[in-house]
């Protein structure tokens, strides 16, 4: 009996502590699969991007005309494309630089035109363009440490693209679904800031007492049962 109060006092205690977090694991557990990843991260509302045929030989500047127009040392180069252009992508000692492939020209950072170019060529909603600008410290959700360009496109379709300032990558589609899927994906893994550490000290303790409210929980039931087995008979 003073096993059953014991495990009757422990099995209470942890479920007013552990709870409303074991709640919030099934809830948000329940809104992460309600939807594709895909879908959360908004690739419907992106444009792939085609790799159209250029002959690199001929209609585009040879590296070594690109190279000679770098005042810091190239330590990598690659061919790629920008909104439909093709463009040389630089890694140099002063940080990534881009130069289009056929005029040269020197694309880093990012101006403000070529960035709604990407935008627009990108956006694959039935939206338009409603607001950009540019941020210096992009939020959380852009997942950018450089400035970056932001480009808000609705009614319909609504979404926010997140442009690298400086390779001009488009870094990030965030929509309501998006933010809605992150609140409670930072609630399922205790990460209530940067939603990213799944392997904080807080879930590791809210989770061993989560099962030792369910161990408490098997063994309040199995002595019930052997409790209740003799009188059972006796009657």
């Amino acid at each position: 009996m003073k096993l059953f109060r014991l495990m009757g006092q422990i099995h209470l205690w942890l479920g007013l502590v552990v709870g409303v977090q074991v709640m919030l694991w099934l809830i948000s557990g329940l809104i992460m699969v309600l939807w594709d990843i895909e879908t959360v991260r908004g690739e419907h509302l992106r444009t792939p991007v085609q790799e159209a045929s250029i002959d690199w030989a001929e209609d585009a500047l040879p590296l070594a005309d690109v190279l000679a127009t770098q005042t810091s040392p190239v330590t990598d180069a690659t061919t790629g494309w920008l909104a439909g252009g093709p463009v040389w992508r630089l890694t140099t000692e002063n940080g990534p630089a881009m130069v289009d492939a056929r005029t040269g020209a020197d694309l880093t950072p990012v101006s403000e035109d070529l960035a709604r170019q990407i935008a627009l060529f990108r956006y694959a909603g039935e939206g338009e363009l409603v607001s950009q600008d540019r941020l210096d410290t992009p939020p959380r959700e852009a997942g950018l440490g450089v400035p970056a360009w932001r480009f808000e496109f609705g009614p319909e379709d609504p979404a926010t693209f997140y442009i690298n300032s400086q390779t001009g990558e488009l870094r990030a589609v965030r929509t309501t679904l998006w933010r809605v899927y992150d609140f409670f994906w930072g609630l399922h893994i205790m990460d209530w800031d940067t939603r990213e550490n799944f392997n904080s000290w807080w879930i590791k303790m809210f989770a061993a007492v989560s099962i030792v409210f369910g161990l408490a929980g098997v063994v309040l039931t199995i002595y019930r049962l052997m409790w209740m087995m003799p009188r059972k008979k006796r009657g």
